[in-house]
C-alpha cells in the first residue's frame, strides 16, 4: 500500500490528471485504510519538496488538489453511498482550491508558465532555425498558450480535475461491489443558475476573463451528463459493437465540435430530462398495446 501511495505522489507530480485517476482508483482498493494511504502520499510529496524535485505549487497540488480531495470523496461516499455526491463534493472542493491557489500562488504559477514557455521557445528556435516562417508561427502559438495558461489557470485546473475524478470514479465503481448507475447521472438543476451568472460575467468586458473561467468550471459537468445520456439511449448498442465504441471515444477526444455537442445535450437535459420523456413514451406504448 505504501509503495503504491508513493507512486501515486510521483504520478501526481508529473500530471494532476493522471495522479487523480491513479490515486482515486487505488484509493478505492485501500479505502478501509485511506488515511494511511494518503498520509504516505503526504510524506512522499514532502520529501520531494525538501529534496527539490517539486516546488511549492506542485506540492500544494498533490496534497490539496488530489490527496485531500480524494479523502473528501471517500468520506462522502462512505456517508452517502452515492458516487455522484462524492464526485461533486471533491470537485467543488477543487474549485475553491483552484481559486485560492490562484490568489496565493498566482505569481509562482505565472513564473512556472513563463519558464516553460521560455524552454519551448529555445526548442523551437533550434528546431526551425532554417525556416523563419515556421519559427514565427510556432512562437505565436507558444505566446498564445502562455496567455491562456496564465489567464485561465483556474478553469484549466477545474477541467483537468473533473475529468480525472470522472474517469477515476468509473474505475472505482468497476472494482466495487456497489456499481455506479452511470446512465442516471443528473447534475443539480442549480447549475443552470451558475451558468447564467457565468454568461453574464462573460458578456461584461471587465469580467470576461472570470466568466470564461466560470464557464470552463461548469463545462465538464454538462459534458459528463451528456455522456450519461448517450449511455442511457445507446449504451447497449455500443457495448455490442466495440469498434463503434472505440471510434466514438476517438472522435470525442479529437473533435471539439462533438464534445461541445455532447455538453450541449447534457445542458439541455438539465431542463428537459430526456430520460423521463423516454420513460413516458414507454408507458404510453404499454397502455396502447
Amino acid at each position: 500500500m505504501y509503495v503504491v501511495a508513493i507512486i501515486a505522489a510521483f504520478i501526481a507530480a508529473i500530471s494532476p490528471f493522471g495522479g487523480m485517476i491513479f490515486t482515486l482508483a487505488y484509493g478505492g482498493k485501500y479505502r478501509e485504510h485511506i488515511s494511511r494511504f494518503l498520509f504516505a502520499m503526504l510524506f512522499a510529496s514532502a520529501l520531494m519538496l525538501i529534496i527539490g524535485i517539486v516546488e511549492i505549487v506542485t506540492f500544494s497540488d498533490i496534497i490539496l488538489g488530489i490527496a485531500i480531495a480524494v479523502f473528501i470523496y471517500f468520506y462522502v461516499f462512505r456517508k452517502t453511498g452515492n458516487y455522484q455526491i462524492a464526485f461533486l463534493s471533491a470537485y467543488i472542493f477543487n474549485v475553491f482550491y483552484a481559486a485560492l491557489r490562484q490568489m496565493l500562488l498566482g505569481a509562482q504559477i505565472a513564473e512556472n508558465v513563463n519558464r516553460a514557455a521560455a524552454v519551448y521557445r529555445q526548442i523551437l528556435e533550434s528546431s526551425f532555425q532554417n525556416n523563419p516562417q515556421q519559427t514565427e508561427i510556432a512562437q505565436q502559438f507558444v505566446e498564445l498558450s502562455q496567455q491562456i495558461f496564465t489567464r485561465y489557470y483556474i478553469g484549466i485546473w477545474a477541467v483537468t480535475i473533473a475529468l480525472g475524478l470522472y474517469l477515476g470514479t468509473l474505475l472505482v465503481s468497476r472494482s466495487n461491489e456497489f456499481k455506479w448507475q452511470h446512465k442516471s447521472i443528473r447534475m443539480p438543476f442549480e447549475t443552470i443558475y451558475f451558468l447564467l451568472a457565468a454568461l453574464i460575467l462573460f458578456l461584461i468586458p471587465n469580467s470576461r476573463e472570470l466568466g470564461i473561467n466560470a464557464l470552463a468550471i461548469l463545462a465538464p459537468l454538462f459534458l459528463i451528463q451528456g455522456i450519461s445520456i448517450l449511455d442511457f439511449f445507446w449504451g447497449n448498442f455500443f457495448k455490442k459493437s466495440k469498434i463503434l465504441l472505440f471510434l466514438l471515444i476517438i472522435s470525442m477526444v479529437f473533435n471539439y465540435f462533438i464534445l461541445s455537442l455532447i455538453a450541449l445535450i447534457g445542458l439541455l437535459d438539465v431542463w428537459f430530462d430526456f430520460r423521463k420523456i423516454n420513460n413516458m413514451e414507454d408507458i404510453d406504448e404499454s397502455h396502447t398495446s
